[in-house]
C-alpha cells in the first residue's frame, strides 16, 4: 500500500552506528550476524549506510510485501516474456541431459579414496555446464576461456559490492576495481561478438538450438517483442553468473551436509538405487530425478539453509508504507533471505539439516511465505528450474556412483559472497562397489 496517510509510526533505529561510517564496519566484518541481528528491533529497522539512512524489512508478510505488492514502486523490472519459454520443462529436459553427461564424465575422473576439493570441482563443473548449455556451437567453444578466466573475477568483485552498497566505493582506482572493470569489459566484448555472430550465420547459430539461440529468437506471446541485444546480453551475463556461483555453492553445501550425516546420505543413496537400478542416471528422465521425494527434501532444506542470496536490496520510486511505517523515496530497503530462512520464529531448530522439515505434514507448520531461496515475484529468479534441474542431476551422479566423508580436522567455513558460500571444501570420495548400488 502506499503511504497516504498523514500520521506514521516511528521506524526503531540499529543501535551501534559509528559516525560518518554508520553500520558499514558490522556489515562488512560480519554480515551474516549484523543481518540476522536486525530482526530484534522490529519488522522495519532504520540503520546506517556511511552518512545514508538505510531501511531493512525483516518479517515474511513485509518481505513478501517489498517483492510482490510494491514491485510497481521499485525501479524498473526488466521484461521477462520472451525469457519465459527459454525456461520450459521441455528446454529443462534437454538441459538436463547435457548436465548429466558433464558430471558423470567429472564424477568418472575423481579416484577411489582420493581428498578432493570439492567446491572448486563443482565450480568448475557448473561453470562448463552453463557454457554448454548457453552456446552450444563453435562460437560456444571460442568463448570458453574468457569465461573461465572472467567468471571468477566478476563473482569476486560482486561479492564485494554486495558488502559495500555504496556506488562511489565501487569507482576507485583499486585493484580490484581494476581487474573487476577488465574482467567485465572483457566478457562483454566476447558475448556481443558471439551474439552478432549468430545473428549473421542463422544456420550455425540461431538454429543450433542453444540457449543463446533461444533468447535471441523468443517473442513475447502477447506483444510479438523480442529482446534487444543488450537485454540478450544481460540474460546471458546473468545465467554465466547465477549458473556458476549459486548452482556450485548449493551443490557444495548439499555435499557438506550429506557428508556430515550418515543416515541422510544413506536414504539418498537407496533411494537412489530404487530409482535407477542398472541404469545410469542420464538414462533416467528427468521428471523421474524430480520425483525423487527425499532428493528434493535434501534440496529444499539445503536452499534454506545457504539461499541463493543472502541479501538483496531494493530502491522504491515512490514512497511506501509497510505496517504503519513509512520508507522514503530512493531509499534503500534491505531484506536477509537468510536470515528469513533462519528465524527461529518461523523454523524448528533453524540451524539444523533436517530433509524431513519438508515432509507433507511437517510443511503446514512453515508459513507460506517464509521460504523464498531465489526470491519471489516480478524479481524471482526466472532460471530457478534450471538451477534446481542442475542440482538434482549432479547430486544423482555423484551420490549414485560415489560416497563422501569429511576429511579430519579440516572443517568447511562459511564465506560470504553473493551467495553464503563455503571455504575450501575438502571431502574423501570413495566408489561405492556395484554391489552395494544392486547392480
Amino acid at each position: 500500500m502506499r503511504a497516504t496517510t498523514s500520521h506514521h509510526l516511528p521506524i526503531p533505529s540499529m543501535p551501534g552506528a559509528l559516525p560518518l561510517l554508520g553500520h558499514m564496519p558490522q556489515l562488512r566484518r560480519q554480515p551474516l550476524e549484523f543481518v540476522r541481528s536486525l530482526r530484534a528491533h522490529g519488522d522495519v529497522v532504520r540503520f546506517r549506510l556511511g552518512p545514508r539512512a538505510a531501511y531493512a524489512v525483516n518479517s515474511p508478510v513485509l518481505i513478501r510485501q517489498l517483492l510482490v505488492t510494491e514491485a510497481a514502486a521499485d525501479a524498473p523490472v526488466p521484461r521477462r516474456g520472451p525469457v519465459r519459454p527459454v525456461f520450459h520443462p521441455s528446454r529443462i529436459r534437454q538441459y538436463a541431459a547435457t548436465m548429466c553427461e558433464l558430471a558423470e564424465a567429472r564424477v568418472d575422473s575423481w579416484r577411489h579414496g582420493a581428498e578432493i576439493l570439492l567446491d572448486q570441482e563443482l565450480f568448475s563443473l557448473s561453470l562448463a555446464t552453463v557454457t554448454k548449455v548457453l552456446f552450444s556451437g563453435h562460437a560456444g567453444q571460442r568463448l570458453a576461456e574468457d569465461i573461465r578466466r572472467t567468471v571468477p573475477v566478476l563473482l569476486e568483485g560482486l561479492g564485494r559490492r554486495a558488502l559495500t552498497p555504496v556506488s562511489a566505493l565501487d569507482r576507485l582506482p583499486t585493484p580490484m576495481n581494476l581487474r573487476f572493470k577488465r574482467a567485465l569489459r572483457t566478457l562483454q566484448e566476447a558475448v556481443r561478438h558471439t551474439i552478432a555472430e549468430y545473428r549473421a550465420d542463422p544456420a550455425g547459430g540461431l538454429e543450433s538450438g542453444d540457449l543463446l539461440s533461444m533468447l535471441l529468437t523468443a517473442r513475447d506471446e502477447a506483444t510479438g517483442a523480442g529482446l534487444s541485444d543488450e537485454q540478450v546480453y544481460d540474460e546471458v551475463l546473468t545465467m554465466l553468473i547465477a549458473g556458476t556461483e549459486t548452482t556450485a555453492g548449493a551443490l557444495s553445501w548439499a555435499c557438506h551436509l550429506l557428508s556430515r550425516n550418515h543416515d541422510a546420505q544413506r536414504r539418498f543413496q537407496r533411494e537412489l538405487d530404487e530409482a535407477l537400478g542398472r541404469r545410469d542416471v542420464r538414462h533416467v528422465s528427468h521428471e523421474t530425478l524430480q520425483e525423487l521425494a527425499f532428493q528434493q527434501r535434501v534440496i529444499a532444506e539445503t536452499l534454506r539453509l545457504y539461499p541463493s542470496t543472502w541479501t538483496l536490496t531494493r530502491r522504491p520510486t515512490n514512497d511506501v508504507e509497510f505496517a504503519g511505517h513509512r520508507i522514503p523515496a530512493g531509499a534503500t530497503v534491505l531484506f536477509s533471505i537468510y536470515a528469513l530462512q533462519r528465524d527461529p520464529e518461523l523454523f524448528a531448530h533453524p540451524e539444523q539439516f533436517d530433509p524431513d522439515r519438508w515432509l507433507p505434514e511437517s510443511t503446514p507448520g512453515i508459513p507460506w511465505d517464509a521460504y523464498i531461496p531465489f526470491g519471489s515475484g516480478l524479481r524471482g529468479c526466472a532460471g530457478e528450474q534450471f538451477a534446481r534441474a542442475e542440482m538434482a542431476a549432479f547430486l544423482s551422479v555423484i551420490f549414485s556412483r560415489c560416497s563422501v566423508q569429511p576429511v579430519p580436522g579440516r572443517p568447511a567455513h562459511l564465506v560470504t559472497r553473493l551467495m553464503p558460500m563455503p571455504s575450501a571444501m575438502p571431502l574423501i570420495v570413495r566408489r561405492r562397489p556395484r554391489s552395494d548400488r544392486r547392480w
